[in-house]
């Protein structure tokens, strides 16, 4: 099999740019296929999560895609024993993009407000409105930019050869993207353009919160709007964070 990895973090255009890489039909089919919630069901062992994210992720050409956060790594770590992404490497000849947002803010505010409202994506209706939440902003904040430093990080220790791409400038022409996933999977690149159902969901209140926040981080105190005893910033909390657990502190 041949395979690519998306490794990124939520609120980072991925399911955009995946949903134009997955409607050509012969690009596999990203997605988050270490959440159970997708996948449909709990894997016993770890090769029955492999051979699933596999089918779920696969087209019938032979290739497949998977998206990756690094709670994904974690959790098949501390489910399995087993360093996923590696183990992948290991039995598949597999691709890696590295997909990031240089606009940090947007993206801890945009988290904030799909896990208040439960609105992951454009197509998903919420009855919920979002109300502005500072100390929320500044721990994603923080923890989004924790992630793309663990990326960095593996990448480097594992000297893994990756493409490497900004949101940010995909967004007039996403083919760049689309041409890697292509190239790396040995599948010709598709002709024509590209469907996709999802819109951006940034808008006038996103803007809104971008300038209240920097007036609340110019007049308070950052650090009084993270956890009285700052939890540590290793891969567990950060897990904790993103799958909405309470964070765990270490004692002295």
């Amino acid at each position: 099999m041949k395979g690519v990895a998306i490794l990124t973090e939520a609120r980072s255009g991925s399911e955009w740019l995946g949903s134009l890489a997955n409607s050509t039909g012969i690009l596999g089919q990203s997605a988050e296929w270490l959440d159970t919630d997708n996948l449909g069901f709990k894997p016993k062992s770890f090769d029955e999560l492999l051979a699933a994210v596999i089918d779920r992720g696969g087209t019938a050409n032979g290739r497949f895609a998977v998206k990756l956060f690094p709670r994904h790594l974690h959790w098949s770590q501390a489910k399995y024993g087993v360093d996923f992404l590696a183990e992948c490497i290991r039995r598949h000849r597999m691709g890696l993009i590295l997909l990031e947002r240089r606009d940090r803010l947007r993206q801890a505010i945009s988290y904030c407000r799909a896990k208040a409202s439960g609105q992951w994506r454009s197509t998903m209706t919420s009855a919920d409105e979002p109300q502005y939440d500072f100390a929320g902003i500044c721990q994603a904040y923080f923890l989004i930019g924790q992630s793309y430093a663990f990326w960095e990080a593996y990448l480097r220790m594992t000297d893994l050869p990756y493409d490497h791409f900004f949101y940010e400038d995909l967004l007039d022409d996403p083919r760049a993207y689309v041409a890697s996933v292509a190239r790396q999977l040995s599948v010709e690149m598709p002709e024509g353009e590209f469907e996709t159902d999802l819109r951006l969901q940034r808008d006038t209140r996103t803007e809104e919160w971008v300038e209240r926040f920097h007036d609340d981080a110019r007049s308070k105190d950052l650090l009084a709007h993270l956890p009285e005893t700052v939890a540590p910033r290793n891969l567990g909390n950060l897990a904790r964070f993103l799958l909405k657990k309470q964070m765990r502190i270490s004692q002295a």
